[in-house]
């Protein structure tokens, strides 16, 4: 049986009652996973709901050339997983630990009995999966209509959107994943993106120091609107 506490340091169960989390505790098991290790793989049966206590991890499918098209990178209190669960499906991606990672796991009938309990996390999934889906359009917009500077500049504003932290004078300061990663996730190679983020230093759009980097909180000067808004 899981210790109660672990629901607690999350904000997907924060709002669960008493009894709801001893429930939890019973039906869900701990796992850990080392950085670089997989956790879940494409078109594999889809059995296990995750919640992610604590590391980071990455989602992504092979295209047909072999290539790894990241999709999205998961935080701690982020959830993935439900879509075979709810479709009764294969897994439509794969997933890997990027960090030393600690996740809950609950089975199908568990977490279908959870979201049957209590509209709370119903509503919760409903909303990600919503936010989700407007990522995704705008991801697809960005691929269609914008250059590789376009397609940088708007990854580099959704990580600071999806970072969670308030700006400090002006910037966002936020981890950036490697050079291949972000490569892999707005369809480039990396010497381009290693020469267009140098190009963006240059123009003064953004800030490095080693895999830190500064992202205006507003469209910086010199920028196109439309490479640099905010949804």
């Amino acid at each position: 049986m899981i210790d109660p506490s672990v629901f607690r340091r999350v904000s997907f169960f924060a709002d669960l009652e008493a009894g709801e989390l001893d429930a939890l505790s019973r039906a869900a098991n701990v796992r850990h996973y080392s950085a670089g290790e997989p956790i879940l793989r494409e078109a594999e049966p889809g059995d296990l709901f995750f919640v992610l206590v604590e590391g980071e991890v990455k989602v992504f499918v092979d295209s047909q050339d072999g290539r790894e098209v990241v999709l999205t990178h998961l935080q701690a209190g982020d959830f993935f997983g439900e879509m075979a669960l709810l479709e009764e499906e294969n897994r439509s991606a794969s997933v890997t630990a990027l960090t030393d990672s600690e996740l809950v796991a609950l089975g199908r009938d568990d977490f279908l009995a959870v979201l049957g309990r209590d509209f709370t996390l119903t509503r919760k999934i409903l909303k990600t999966l919503s936010a989700r889906l407007r990522r995704a359009n705008d991801v697809i917009e960005s691929l269609a209509l914008q250059d590789v500077g376009g397609r940088l500049a708007r990854y580099l504003v959704r990580l600071a959107d999806e970072s969670g932290q308030a700006p400090v004078d002006g910037h966002f300061v936020v981890h950036r994943p490697t050079h291949q990663e972000i490569a892999n996730s707005i369809g480039a190679t990396r010497e381009t993106v290693n020469r267009m983020l140098k190009q963006f230093e240059d123009r003064k759009l953004i800030r490095i120091k080693g895999s830190t980097v500064w992202v205006p909180a507003e469209v910086p000067p010199g920028a196109r609107e439309n490479e640099w808004r905010r949804r």
